[in-house]
């Protein structure tokens, strides 16, 4: 068991998140009594005097094995604020003492938080020049060189989608399909397994209702549509008809053939067929994913997949066929059993058939996932990650492709990251307004999220339940809470 002794401060959830960063097994607890000298602990101490100050001491039993200390000064924010301050020279002092223990160097340093590029853009806001963001990312978040290229290449691409008077005047619908053919072992999602039709059809009549009421919400506050996205689940487990109904409902609001991106995720092929895919088509879906995860057919069988890869590749081309211009692929680095070898094949597979977006994910040990449930030890794999990332950029970079958004998550593998890549002109408009939050994403659906802007800088977010029979019979009341908020802009 590693203690946690804190003085001055009570950052428990910070601190948790610190460990994980180096080790996602060991147990801990917090103690805010005086150091006890017995185990594996960790003393911090926040110090509030003139200068405002943080040091942390890890200890086995009475051996004092390392130290930090950090002060006031030695911090640069992308934007001050004390409370923050505090928070930082905490975690940094932290993140020291276990760096110096487990003997491991994060890419992404003390940072545990989602989204990167925002320290970047929240910077610029406040008139930071480059070479002060490079400061703050370097010594302040202690990121690597490597990974601070990633971010400022990113940027160059979402800049073209940051205009605050467009931003705040769009909003995004995304609309939830809980609904899968099987469980992937990795998944937490709240999805439902080999459900039949009736329970979808009362599920859908819930759903059209929300996104009726959304839409006229969004229109009375004057909102412009700027993206939809169905994302699930599986949304191609739907037939024609259910997913014609989705759209009609829409369509009573909107000419959906001038929405800029309509995204729908056909991610497993043993969902998807010519009928299917005409349907889409003719609702103006104008970008579809077709996610494999893996070209490795073990793999893919291990983790709860009823396809083998040869049915992507039928699938992608017969989407080809169809007329669709814009795919994505999804992959995941980090699964069970799989080495640089089996990276390697896949992206050259999926490079090979020249998706225009790639989207890598490291993998994340979800709480309520099987894998995490059934796994003796949840691995790192810091060498593994990286060396898998650096296949995925090699091999990317020569087919014409570019980072364009990314984020991270809890418990990931490498303390990685996930990243999408583009041609030229082809990124996901939604994926990045959404992970930047630079415009309101009105969520529809069991388990979807709302994000309203309501001023500068500021958002408050909605979540929809996440049991059908709560979604079903409290969806006023999610509607309502999207009426509550003031957006003050």
């Amino acid at each position: 068991m590693f203690k946690f002794y804190f003085s001055g401060h009570d950052y428990e959830y910070e601190a948790g998140n610190a460990l994980r960063v180096f080790d996602l097994n060991t147990d801990y607890e917090i103690m805010y009594s005086s150091f006890e000298g017995r185990g594996l602990s960790l003393v911090s101490k926040l110090d509030e005097g003139e200068i405002i100050s943080a040091k942390a001491q890890l200890y086995d039993d009475n051996e004092l094995l390392y130290q930090s200390y950090f002060k006031a000064d030695d911090i640069i924010l992308e934007k001050y604020g004390l409370k923050k301050l505090k928070k930082t020279l905490v975690i940094k002092t932290i993140h020291n003492v276990l760096k110096s223990y487990y003997k491991v160097e994060p890419d992404y340093g003390i940072l545990t938080g989602v989204r990167v590029v925002k320290i970047l853009l929240t910077a610029k806001r406040q008139n930071k020049s480059d070479e002060e963001i490079n400061d703050i990312l370097r010594n302040t978040y202690e990121i690597k060189e490597e990974k601070i290229k990633l971010l400022w290449n990113i940027l160059k691409i979402e800049e073209k989608y940051i205009d605050e008077n467009i931003n705040n005047k769009n909003y995004n619908l995304y609309i939830g399909i809980p609904f899968c053919p099987s469980k992937c072992s990795y998944c937490s999602f709240t999805s439902f397994v080999n459900c039949p039709d009736k329970k979808i059809n009362s599920y859908l009549d819930t759903l059209i209702y929300e996104i009726e009421k959304t839409i006229e919400h969004a229109k009375k506050n004057e909102l412009s549509l700027n993206t939809i996205y169905i994302g699930g689940g599986t949304p191609s487990i739907l037939n024609e008809n259910q997913i014609d109904k989705i759209f009609d409902v829409i369509k009573n609001y909107y000419d959906l053939s001038k929405i800029k991106e309509i995204t729908f995720e056909a991610g497993r092929p043993d969902t998807i067929n010519k009928e299917k895919l005409i349907c889409l088509k003719s609702n103006y879906v104008n970008r579809i994913s077709i996610n494999p995860q893996t070209m490795n057919d073990n793999t893919l069988l291990s983790v709860g997949r009823k396809h083998l890869s040869c049915d992507i590749v039928e699938k992608y081309l017969l989407a080809r066929e169809i007329g669709f211009q814009t795919i994505n692929m999804d992959v995941i680095l980090g699964l069970p059993g799989e080495d640089e070898a089996d990276v390697k094949n896949t992206i050259e597979i999926l490079a090979g058939l020249n998706p225009e977006n790639i989207t890598v994910h490291s993998l994340a040990y979800k709480k309520h996932s099987e894998l995490t449930r059934e796994s003796v030890k949840l691995q790192k794999d810091y060498d593994l990650i990286k060396k898998m990332h650096d296949i995925i950029q090699e091999v990317c970079a020569k087919k014409r492709y570019k980072p364009y958004y990314m984020y991270r998550q809890k418990n990931i593998k490498g303390n990685s990251e996930n990243i999408g890549y583009t041609r030229d002109g082809r990124e996901c408009i939604y994926n990045m307004v959404m992970v930047e939050e630079l415009e309101t994403i009105l969520g529809c659906g069991l388990g979807a999220s709302s994000k309203i802007i309501t001023g500068e800088n500021k958002h408050e977010t909605i979540r929809n339940f996440k049991s059908l029979e709560e979604y079903s019979n409290r969806i006023d009341e999610i509607i309502n809470k999207k009426k509550s908020i003031r957006r003050n802009i």
